[in-house]
């Protein structure tokens, strides 16, 4: 059975998790003068610290394509989706990100209430949480090849 696992870098959380400390830290010295404000930027950034570490374990994301579909997993949360439920795979910016974007054929009947809030925050009914290393170009394109090759 072929299969292909593409995982997000690593920089990527690296950076966020330094940039998450830095607000933590500008949150302790706040303080004294904005007690409130310091508070919700340590607990907001403290938050950020550690689901960008958990981010770092093995095995807590990434995008496996298998000939029936493709499964996604974020947080050691998986979701899979069959190449015959997606009509296509393209891009678009969602908000200032490049993005792999997909709608579903007509006959795909869950989340109904997720892809119709979806559509109207961003055009699409669903989109790639990363890109997993790749442009967002190249990661459509591939998510196409793959189901282009094994949609039965």
């Amino acid at each position: 059975m072929e299969s292909k696992t593409l995982r997000p870098k690593k920089t990527k959380s690296i950076i966020l998790i330094v940039v998450s400390i830095l607000f933590v830290l500008g949150g302790f010295l706040m303080l004294e003068e904005k007690f409130f404000v310091g508070v919700i930027a340590i607990i907001f950034f403290g938050l950020g610290v550690i689901i960008f570490t958990i981010q770092l374990f093995p095995n807590t994301s990434y995008l496996k394509l298998t000939e029936e579909g493709f499964e996604m997993r974020t947080l050691f949360k998986s979701n899979f989706t069959k190449w015959s439920d997606v009509k296509e795979f393209s891009t678009d910016y969602i908000g200032p990100n490049k993005m792999v974007i997909l709608n579903y054929n007509e006959e795909h009947t869950k989340y109904k209430s997720g892809k119709q809030i979806a559509k109207i925050l961003s055009g699409s009914e669903g989109a790639l949480p990363d890109t997993y290393g790749m442009s967002a170009k190249a990661l459509a394109q591939l998510m196409n090849e793959w189901k282009a090759k094994h949609n039965m």
